[in-house]
């Protein structure tokens, strides 16, 4: 028997070519796994539940192309039989209940930490090397971007060219706060009818939700921390903004960073307000850091915290020059702005002009003294999360419902987060790539309407957002997470044969 594993590595299938050039897409995912796990030298496990196997199709074992050897990497194949799948609601609309399928392999996993992942995932050159250092803290959930690449990746690659050509083939990226598409530089590109001008020079990057529509016009929400990418610079820069509801009606801390982390200016404002930013002489193409700081106040029906949204970034052509700072203004009337005078990162109160919050959807929860609420990072969660093989077990894995298999792994992380897991996104160039495949196979934005369309047809339930949403706001309630499992969760007292590519089954 190989030595105790670091990591079990958990994925699921059958053999039915689910989204096209399935068994190409598990190739790569191995291939990637276990090259770099020698390259790293860290020993490992991948346990692939072969779940309800299609009739008059070979094993999965037997279709995959295998190394002479794989250590340090050992490969487990758990076969859960047709017979068992039979016994579950709706089987034949339902043929793989992906997220029982994952608990049978973390119920069975060797590793000190249990990674969920799925088949048509490739890890980075700088993740596999941070997962080869064993720095993982017990106590954490990591989750990751999920980065889209080209599902034209060559045939039969070494891991290097496999690695390289998901660098240069990026789609879209799945992150915290949304999906993004790239442009020819890698910038995020911008929305039809956006909040900046396609041509100004102004790109946003990460921290910024995608654009919301509003009788006054589009708008996005800020997290703690976004970026933008100035391509090119004048000297002043003009956001308008206004503070939302988690800002419970006080004021919001703004402050702007360049580059290098120097701060170029910093104020306080509430309601609906116009900052313009003195840019630096010295900042001709930049990237710019805005931290926002308010007193994220829970949101009733919204998972995430509404500290300030803006509703346009634009160059000002007037006025006078002044030194790199940040000034506000502050809309008394709409047009007419009246400037309000500031020292340099010297904070003020703005009187506040802006929206009701409490009459719309965006409403403050009635139990808005919530302390430890947490908007996490769910988009793709189900490609990787990663936790102890002690927190897998002690939150009895994924909840086992038998419906379609939509925001279950949602749940998962917020169970995590109450019951004191901290979650930390691994940041770049640390990334997963996902191998694009048949729109509606899982999500994208194009096939997200096919999917739900197939969803119907089949006549089965699904999880809503809104469901998530109630669920998360119990476990917010109580800092409590829900248990949705017995301890027989994962087909624990089923017997399950196992066999490995070159040992055969295993006793």
């Amino acid at each position: 028997m190989p030595a105790t594993p670091y990591i079990s590595v958990v994925v699921t299938a059958r053999n039915d070519n689910h989204g096209g050039n399935m068994l190409g897409r598990m190739q790569a995912f191995l291939d990637s796994w276990i090259g770099q796990s020698k390259l790293y030298n860290f020993p490992s496990e991948i346990i692939i539940v072969e779940w309800n196997p299609p009739v008059g199709r070979p094993k999965l074992i037997d279709d995959l192309r295998w190394p002479l050897e794989t250590e340090p990497c050992h490969v487990r194949f758990i076969d859960v039989p047709a017979e068992i799948h039979q016994r579950l609601p709706s089987p034949d609309a339902i043929p793989l209940h992906q997220m029982i399928a994952k608990n049978v392999g973390i119920r069975r996993a060797r590793g000190e930490f249990i990674l969920a992942t799925n088949i048509d995932i490739v890890f980075s050159r700088e993740l596999m090397r941070f997962l080869a250092q064993r720095a993982l803290e017990p106590g954490k959930l990591y989750r990751i971007d999920r980065h889209d690449v080209s599902k034209d990746i060559p045939r039969e690659p070494s891991v290097d060219e496999l690695l390289d050509f998901c660098e240069t083939h990026k789609l879209r990226v799945f992150t915290k706060e949304g999906t993004f598409t790239f442009d020819r530089d890698g910038l995020w590109n911008l929305e039809k009818n956006d909040i900046v001008a396609p041509d100004a020079g102004i790109r946003l990057q990460g921290g910024w939700f995608p654009v919301e529509r509003a009788s006054r016009g589009p708008y996005r929400w800020m997290e703690a921390e976004t970026e933008v990418v100035l391509r090119r610079s004048r000297p002043r820069l003009l956001i308008d903004v206004e503070t939302g509801p988690s800002a419970g009606g006080k004021p919001v801390e703004v402050e702007v960073l360049d580059e290098g982390g120097a701060t170029l200016g910093s104020t306080s404002l509430e309601g609906r307000c116009i900052l313009r930013l003195h840019v630096p002489d010295r900042i001709s193409s930049s990237r710019l850091r805005f931290r926002i700081h308010g007193r994220g106040v829970v949101i009733e029906r919204d998972l995430r915290f509404l500290n300030l949204r803006a509703f346009g970034l634009r160059w000002d052509s007037n006025g006078a020059a002044a030194k790199c700072g940040l000034e506000v203004l502050r809309r008394k009337s709409i047009p007419k702005l009246k400037a309000l005078a500031l020292r340099f990162r010297r904070p003020i109160q703005v009187g506040r002009i802006g929206s009701d919050w409490a009459q719309t959807e965006k409403a403050c929860s009635p139990l808005s003294k919530i302390r430890n609420g947490a908007f996490l990072h769910t988009n793709s969660c189900g490609d990787f999360s990663l936790l102890s093989r002690h927190a897998w077990f002690a939150l009895r894995g994924y909840a086992e419902f038998y419906i379609w298999p939509m925001h279950i792994d949602s749940l998962l992380c917020y169970a995590a987060y109450h019951s004191g897991i901290q979650e930390v996104v691994l940041s770049e160039p640390m990334r997963i790539f996902h191998i694009e495949h048949l729109t509606g196979a899982g999500w994208t934005p194009e096939g997200e309407a096919e999917r739900q369309g197939r969803i119907e047809r089949k006549g089965v339930d699904a999880i809503s957002y809104a469901d998530v949403t109630q669920w998360v706001a119990y476990m917010r309630r109580f800092d409590s997470p829900m248990i949705f499992n017995t301890c027989e969760w994962g087909l624990a007292g089923v017997q399950l044969a196992e066999m490995n590519p070159r040992l055969g089954p295993s006793p």
